[in-house]
This record gives structure tokens, C-alpha cells and sequence, in this order.
């Protein structure tokens, strides 16, 4: 019945249709303390990412509302919280891989972001001859598109971090009294660094010109 009544926005599902966070906002209160979201607005799925930082990371810096990498393409250092700068590493590093698999219209679960396959799949299938880096930097262009459009609507650096309890120090389990909120700004620094942003997150000229996208600049310098 909730269901149905969030579909057709009658009553309470109509405050449960705008989602965790404008929902939380509206109720107030604690329901805003406890509610669990990015600052996007996107509520993330599964698993608790208070012990999953790589994950946790990528989610809120993504501009597609869910993950955009995988903990699989990264060096096993990323895997847990020790290394939270090899953490942002590895999160800019393997950007670009899954929206390649998506491009191509590929499932990550058969073409495990393996990109050297998917360039020779690519060459087979349409006779060019790509290589694996021209493969990935479809990819690149993907994520860059998608930062400078998000930013042309307003979603800007501030909204790349967690909700309050998002972020929330875990009381038990694996990570038990760490935070990842000490090294946030740090993280985030660097991974707009690694990914050839500048401090606000704006890819910068030279990056956008790389990847055949000068034309993106014109734009985004509108901003300023």
C-alpha cells in the first residue's frame, strides 16, 4: 500500500516520494539527524560504507548517484580504511572504467572493467583499431561531461560529502570508532588533483583538452 501510495503521491507517500534527504528535511527533528544520504540528494544502496571507505568515497563524489568505480579495479591497499590517501588514488585512478562498460553496453560482472579486453572487442566488432587507453578515455570523457554538466546545475564541491550520519563514527563491526570525516578534505583535495580538476572540482582546460572536450571550457568558464 506505501508503495503504491509513493507511486501516486497520495497522503504520506507524497513526503516520502521526494526522497531521503528533502523528505528527512521536511520531517525535521531527528529524522534529519538519522537520515542517511549524500548532499547530492542520492541515498546510497546496500551495504553500510562506513566500512567499505573506497566505496563510501566514490559514492558521494559521483555525479550519477550510485557508484562510479569499483573496489575490484583497485589496488587491494584501497580495500579498507588504513590508506585513506591511496583510498582517493585509486578512486580517481579507476574512473572511467565502468562508464566505458557502459558505453559499450556491457554488464562489469562479464567484462570485469578489464578495458584492454573491451578494446579489442570494440576493434573486432567495428573494425577501428582502438587501443586500450583510447578505450578507457571514452570512459574519462563520460565522467568529465558529467562533472561539468552537474556543476552547470549548481551541484558544486560543496555537495562531494555525506550526511551527518552517513558520515558517523560506526559504534561496532570491523571499523569500530573510526571515522573517515578526519581525512575528508585531504581525500577530496587530492582526488580532484588526481583527476586534473582544480580546487573547486572544475575540470581545468588542459584536462578537458586532453580528452577532446575544449569545447566543455567555454563553458564551464561561464561560471565563473
Amino acid at each position: 500500500k506505501i508503495l503504491r501510495m509513493v507511486a501516486d503521491r497520495e497522503g504520506f507517500g507524497d513526503l516520502l516520494a521526494e526522497g531521503v534527504k528533502r523528505a528527512s528535511q521536511k520531517l525535521g527533528g531527528k529524522a534529519a539527524e538519522a537520515a542517511i544520504y549524500t548532499m547530492k540528494g542520492n541515498t546510497p544502496r546496500g551495504h553500510d560504507h562506513r566500512n567499505r571507505w573506497a566505496e563510501m568515497f566514490d559514492t558521494v563524489v559521483s555525479n550519477t548517484s550510485t557508484i562510479e568505480t569499483h573496489m575490484s579495479a583497485m589496488s587491494p591497499d584501497a580495500q579498507g580504511p588504513a590508506n585513506p590517501m591511496v583510498i582517493s588514488d585509486e578512486v580517481a585512478r579507476t574512473k572511467g572504467l565502468m562508464q566505458l562498460e557502459d558505453s559499450a553496453v556491457t554488464c562489469r560482472f562479464n567484462t570485469r572493467m578489464n578495458h584492454k579486453r573491451l578494446a579489442e572487442a570494440i576493434s573486432a566488432a567495428t573494425g577501428w583499431d582502438m587501443s586500450p587507453e583510447e578505450a578507457w578515455d571514452i570512459g574519462r570523457r563520460a565522467v568529465n561531461l558529467l562533472r561539468a554538466f552537474n556543476l552547470q546545475t549548481g551541484i558544486s564541491k560543496e555537495y562531494d560529502r555525506p550526511s551527518p550520519r552517513y558520515g558517523s563514527t560506526p559504534i561496532d563491526g570491523p571499523t569500530e570508532g573510526v571515522s573517515i570525516m578526519p581525512h575528508w578534505d585531504r581525500m577530496l583535495e587530492n582526488y580532484y588533483e588526481k583527476m586534473g580538476w582544480n580546487s573547486e572540482g572544475v575540470p581545468t582546460e588542459k584536462t578537458l583538452s586532453t580528452l577532446g572536450l575544449e569545447w566543455v571550457s567555454d563553458d564551464l568558464a561561464k561560471l565563473e
